[in-house]
């Protein structure tokens, strides 16, 4: 590769993973490792992304390890992500619980934006290709005590590849509590801490510095009102609010919404609104649809207005066995 494709190359792969999610600007947050932050599960999607403290949904297990404590049964996952620019990203996981022990997770999500050829100066002649991809395996394990409280952690393997041999790896970890404050109250309280670790450098430059993993303290709530009522097994109604800060600076915040309604525990709908003032002011809504027969489910999501460059599409398919 000629030193001029290598720089173009370069160029070209740091500004696609940093407009995937959603564009970096304020402060010094602009060299974090982005593609660490976009979200992956359709039913979470379509509530807003706000999931740190909805107990039992394997798919809320990036943002609040604690949750998957919950999980009754092993459950296999299946979730897609069709953004702009030919990003896609797939994520394969399995959620198993050990009697009295506790409920491990295994994840593994691939990221890829297509093949991607670099021109010349003048934008015709094709200097090559690449094939920049991410990966982040994950295991995750939780514990429930009593439905009161449920405490989990994650480590994460995480791997770039980006052109030649700017590439790297290193390795994170998650923490989370999920707890039910008042008994009889079907009222939620999550609090997790996500993105822990060292930067990642890439390329074998001794000099280079290594970006900053995007470090985030994240609050929730989610709460049912229906299920004050007594006999009703027709209706669901769960309403869930996410406040998200930076580990390295609490006085910025980003606040998710969203709202799920379920009929006869086969049909849902889903709504969010998502504000994501923490790097720069993203703001969009979030809906999506939900089908679950017998042990199988499958989840739909749109977002709208959130990433600069175009609306997104996201799809799940679980079961509980």
């Amino acid at each position: 590769m000629t030193e001029l494709l290598r720089a173009r190359a370069i160029g070209l792969a740091l500004a696609l993973l940093a407009l995937s999610a959603g564009g970096l600007s304020a402060q010094d947050f602009d060299r974090e490792v982005a593609f660490l932050t976009i979200p992956i599960g359709a039913r979470l999607v379509g509530m807003g992304r706000a999931g740190t403290a909805i107990a039992g949904e394997f798919q809320a297990m990036r943002w609040n390890p604690a949750v998957i404590g919950a999980v009754r049964g092993v459950a296999p996952l299946v979730s897609l992500y069709e953004g702009p620019l030919d990003f896609k990203s797939s994520q394969f996981a399995v959620a198993v619980p050990v009697g009295g022990i506790g409920v491990f997770g295994l994840s593994a999500e691939i990221q890829s934006f297509g093949e991607i050829t670099i021109n010349d100066g003048s934008g015709t002649v094709p200097l090559g290709v690449i094939s920049p991809s991410n990966m982040v395996l994950s295991a995750a394990y939780a514990h429930s005590f009593a439905d009161r409280l449920a405490l989990g952690v994650t480590g994460k393997w995480i791997d770039s590849r980006l052109v030649g041999d700017l590439n790297g790896s290193t390795f994170a970890l998650d923490a989370g509590a999920l707890g039910k404050p008042l008994a009889g109250v079907p009222l939620r309280v999550g609090v997790s801490a996500l993105n822990l670790g060292p930067g990642l450098k890439l390329g074998d430059d001794p000099d280079a510095e290594a970006d900053p993993l995007p470090s985030r303290v994240r609050f929730g709530l989610a709460y049912d009102p229906v299920a004050h009522i007594r006999g009703n097994d027709d209706y669901q109604l769960l309403i869930s609010l996410d406040f998200e800060h930076a580990w390295r600076d609490m006085s910025t915040a980003s606040q998710y919404i969203g709202a799920e309604l379920g009929v006869r525990k086969i049909a849902y709908i889903r709504a969010g609104y998502i504000s994501e003032t923490l790097i720069e002011t993203n703001t969009g809504i979030a809906f999506g649809f939900g089908l679950a027969l017998g042990a199988f489910s499958v989840d739909l999501a749109f977002e709208q207005g959130v990433n600069q460059l175009g609306n997104e599409t996201y799809v799940s398919l679980g079961a509980l066995f």
